[in-house]
């Protein structure tokens, strides 16, 4: 596991040393092929690797994993056949991936992917999210200073299962936003709230995802 942890890590470095910086990274020509070939040397390696800094856990099982578009061409890459060749397949994935990529490209959004776990069956549907500028973030919290989700898909009926004893029931919601609303962003919490005001928070540093 520490040997995977530090190619992963040595792979980032050679991507962020090929961008303008080691941060959020926008998609562009360049940004797409590093997405590709990071895809492709991860192939068969689980999820949580692949996401590498972009999987947060809160350290109560609940799993945020932040698919920006970068990452969402990546893991399109890892289930792409290969041959060893790395040029060639660079050239055979990007042509099988057009139309996702192009399809990436036009939405340009970040997804918010989080697990959760809650007392009833319907907890699921009852949150939802929004971000905030970590030096904007405080108990008199005004409304035009949420960035909300453009686009939201909430598990409603939740599954039953046995990993927290006293909250037996979890989810899968994502919530999407558009990426050049927290481009230029650096410190900033993404909040889950319940309608019974249940909050649910991750700080997120946008220098320590891709």
């Amino acid at each position: 596991m520490q040997t995977v942890k530090i190619m992963i890590l040595c792979f980032l470095t050679f991507i962020f040393n090929s961008l303008s910086s080691s941060a959020l990274v926008k998609i562009d020509d360049n940004s797409i092929d590093l997405a590709i070939k990071y895809g492709i040397k991860m192939k068969g390696s689980s999820t949580e690797n692949i996401l590498s800094t972009n999987w947060v856990n809160d350290g109560n099982g609940r799993i945020l994993n932040i698919y920006s578009p970068f990452i969402q061409i990546a893991m399109k890459s890892a289930n792409k056949p290969s041959t060893g060749d790395a040029e060639e397949d660079l050239k055979m994935v990007k042509n099988l991936l057009q139309y996702d990529i192009t399809k990436v490209k036009n939405k340009n959004e970040i997804r918010f992917i989080v697990a959760i776990y809650g007392d009833n069956i319907n907890f699921a549907k009852n949150y939802k999210a929004y971000i905030i500028e970590a030096n904007k973030f405080s108990n008199t919290l005004k409304e035009k200073d949420k960035i909300n989700p453009n686009k939201s898909s909430i598990q409603k009926i939740a599954d039953k299962d046995n990993f927290h004893p006293k909250h037996p029931f979890s989810g899968i919601n994502c919530y999407s936003f558009k990426f050049d609303n927290l481009f230029k962003l650096k410190e900033y919490y993404f909040i889950l709230v319940s309608d019974n005001k249940d909050e649910i928070k991750y700080k997120i540093n946008n220098e320590n995802i891709f």
